[in-house]
């Protein structure tokens, strides 16, 4: 969207104040509610200071009692007190209501990123998307609640005060206007810069991100220390970080600049009325008295417009672009799903399949067709790039081909219901991830919807199978043991963090397996026996088996052989090793696993 064609501000706030009163209507309604009562106590706090000055100016000429005139300063005492509870009980409600609107906004946002396509998330403009949503996420509410605050207690402020001076002079509040909407007009604009500076500095703030766990963070600090690259990670920060703070620079300037300019807009204003007070007094239309409440009132309107324009909507300008990014990410267009939904084992057939990466210069894959029968175990070999992965992911629906078609039985994939297409699936990566829970939890995750009706003895029933071996003072809390050292618990070593992704798969139901690389931290010895487990106990389910080490093989019915993206050829390990001479090459080059 370029910024011609970004969404204006009324759109954006027609998006933001129901997402925000969904939270909590009756919280809504009542800290709005409190806010008008709030309105109603400033208005007449200012009517009795009016009063009060009055009451003086006539008890020195000796028109009022000093009991009237205390009765005045009374009242005004009370309504003040009682205006500051109105404040303290709506600040209250509006903390309330604060953490649970933004805790609901970060859940709209992650229930959105569950619902997009998988691939859109190797497309680095909807990580930056990402980013700039989740950091104007707890903005949302700040917009609304700044927009309520105006329109319940600042306009019926506003308009009363407009009122209350024009009976001194018509003109007094034509010259407020007069400062008022240049000033607002100007925050705005400063909220162009900071939108523009939010796109610019992105990809930049990744890259600090990057540097900085590539120095600090625990997966990576130990290989940085042995290699010796603080220096140059260092070097790479710091130079990341002066390319965005020379961009902050140069808005803050610009902003800067506008807001000196709707200062010296507001001083002019204050000045005029002043002068024309003054002028007023002078020539007797007025009373001191009536002087003294208009400039208590007027400073009153100065101050709210100081923290509307600095405080409220001064934040804003700066967070805005966040916002009208937050809506962005979410108005983006979702995977689509059918409504059939598939059990038991299925065929999976692949016809004239092609996908290419976001970014990529060339497919991952180019026109595979290909039949997994129900209950057969595929090897499937290749160089690395070669898209073994691609060609897995696909399978389990987290892909879609941009060309064609992925049939579950006879159903194509893009049919199935949310879910179907890898509910009955289970899957172990190379690139496993070390969830920092508990162990029972990072065994049950696959599958947490058994967690209450499983019992711990199906659980080690996985471990087991997995070849899970930590010793016992480690795990001194069994399977309540957390699993994380940054959080106070224990750590594996990576071959043991392997074996516990799969048990995760063994814990699973399913009928589809689909096993990338999951034994690269293992030996070859202890690689045979989690393969041979794995089928054995897994007899009749179908399963994808994607290895660099080729002793698996032998333990598939047929094997796939892909290069750059095409299948060079599939049959039986031994017709291949008779007959395919770049699968012979392959597992020539293997042969040393196999002794």
């Amino acid at each position: 969207m370029s910024p011609a064609e970004e969404e204006g501000f009324v759109q954006i706030a027609r998006k933001a104040l129901p997402l925000v009163f969904r939270v909590s209507p009756v919280l809504f309604v009542f800290e709005y509610a409190v806010t008008v009562l709030d309105a109603l106590l400033l208005v007449l706090t200012t009517a009795t200071l009016w009063d009060f000055f009055d009451r003086v100016s006539g008890l020195a000429a000796g028109s009022v009692s000093f009991d009237s005139a205390l009765t005045s300063l009374l009242l005004f005492a009370l309504l003040k007190v009682a205006d500051e509870a109105i404040d303290g009980v709506a600040n209250f409600v509006g903390e309330c209501y604060a953490g649970r609107s933004n805790q609901a906004m970060m859940n709209e946002l992650n229930l959105k990123a569950d619902r997009l396509d998988t691939v859109k998330f190797e497309d680095p403009e909807i990580l930056n998307q990402l980013d700039q949503a989740y950091r104007g996420a707890p903005n949302v509410r700040s917009l609304v609640h700044v927009l309520m605050d105006i329109a319940c207690l600042y306009v019926p402020y506003f308009v009363f005060m407009g009122l209350f001076l024009r009976r001194a002079e018509p003109m007094l509040p034509l010259i407020l206007l007069l400062v008022f909407v240049p000033v607002l007009a100007s925050h705005f604009l400063r909220s162009r810069y900071y939108t523009c500076l939010d796109d610019r500095t992105v990809i930049l703030r990744r890259k600090e991100e990057h540097y900085k766990d590539c120095l600090t963070a625990r997966a990576f600090f130990k290989e940085t220390r042995a290699l010796g690259a603080g220096a140059f990670f260092l070097s790479r920060y710091s130079q990341a970080f002066k390319r965005a703070q020379k961009l902050r620079y140069r808005t803050e300037l610009k902003s800067q600049g506008v807001a000196m300019a709707a200062n010296a807009l507001t001083l002019a204003g204050y000045t005029s009325i002043l002068g024309v007070l003054v002028s007023l007094l002078m020539r007797g239309r007025i009373t001191i008295g009536s002087v003294s409440a208009i400039l208590a009132a007027t400073l009153e309107m100065f101050a709210m417009m100081t923290e509307i324009l600095d405080n409220r909507l001064g934040e804003l300008s700066a967070s805005l672009g966040q916002i009208r990014r937050y809506f962005k990410f979410l108005d983006l267009p979702e995977q689509e799903y059918g409504e059939i939904h598939v059990g038991g084992p299925k065929d999976i057939v692949l016809e004239g399949v092609s996908f290419t990466y976001p970014g990529a210069a060339r497919p991952a894959l180019s026109g595979v067709s290909l039949h997994i029968a129900a209950g057969e175990t595929l090897a499937v070999v290749g160089e690395n790039g070669s898209g073994k992965t691609t060609l897995a992911k696909l399978i389990l629906g987290l892909y879609r081909p941009d060309q064609g078609r992925i049939l579950l039985g006879d159903v194509p994939l893009g049919e199935l219901a949310s879910g179907s297409a890898y509910k009955n699936a289970s899957c172990v990566f190379q690139d496993f991830q070390r969830y920092q829970l508990s162990l029972r939890d990072n065994v049950a995750i696959s599958d947490f919807a058994r967690l209450s009706a499983s019992s711990d003895a199906e659980i080690q029933d996985a471990l087991a199978a997995a070849g899970f071996r930590a010793n016992a003072q480690q795990m001194a809390q069994g399977l309540d043991t957390l699993i994380s050292k940054e959080f106070g618990g224990t750590d594996l070593s990576r071959g043991e963090w392997q074996r516990l992704s799969i048990a995760r798969a063994y814990y699973r139901s399913h009928q589809l397996v689909v096993l990338d690389e999951p034994t690269a931290a293992i030996d070859p010895f202890e690689e045979d026996r989690i393969y041979r487990d794995f089928i054995k106990l897994k007899k009749d389910h179908t399963a994808v088996i994607i290895t660099h080490r080729l002793g698996a093989v032998r333990l598939a019915d047929r094997v796939l052989v892909l290069k750059e993206g095409r299948i060079v050829d599939i049959g039986t390990h031994d017709r291949l090793l008779d007959e395919s001479q770049y699968y012979r090459r392959l597992w020539t080059a293997q042969s040393r696993y196999l002794q």
